[in-house]
């Protein structure tokens, strides 16, 4: 990885909450509100925009850890923005904090981590995964 965005560094991502992002567990909806996967997802996204500029070519980040509170109800059809702050960069890692708002409300916030691997030797890691 070529030297890492500097601290401090932000990137956001602004979603209008749609059916498909609901509160769901095998496919049946639990809640007609913003889901804790669908967030999990729209975490990655934001903090992998901040990655991915910094990749060298047959390099890939993938996800390391996450850390996730998710304290209030967004219902469909309401706007929310996720903000991904550079808190940690090393030589093969990125670790963002993360806060998403509906308005000023803070809906959600936690960290997301990521590494940085050689896409030859992940894949064949998954490869080698017995069946």
């Amino acid at each position: 990885m070529r030297f890492g965005p500097p601290r401090g560094e932000s990137a956001t991502l602004t979603i209008t909450v749609t059916p498909e992002m609901t509160a769901r567990v095998g496919g049946s909806e639990l809640h007609p509100v913003y889901g804790t996967i669908a967030l999990a997802g729209h975490v990655e996204e934001v903090c992998r925009s901040l990655l991915v500029p910094h990749l060298e070519e047959g390099e890939e980040g993938v996800g390391h850890a996450i850390e996730l509170t998710h304290r209030a109800p967004v219902p469909v059809g309401m706007e929310l923005t996720l903000t991904a702050t550079v808190a940690e960069v090393g030589p093969q890692r990125l670790k963002c904090e993360v806060l998403a708002r509906q308005g000023q409300r803070l809906v959600a916030r936690g960290s997301f981590e990521q590494r940085v691997v050689d896409c030859a030797d992940f894949r064949a890691q998954v490869e080698g995964v017995p069946a």
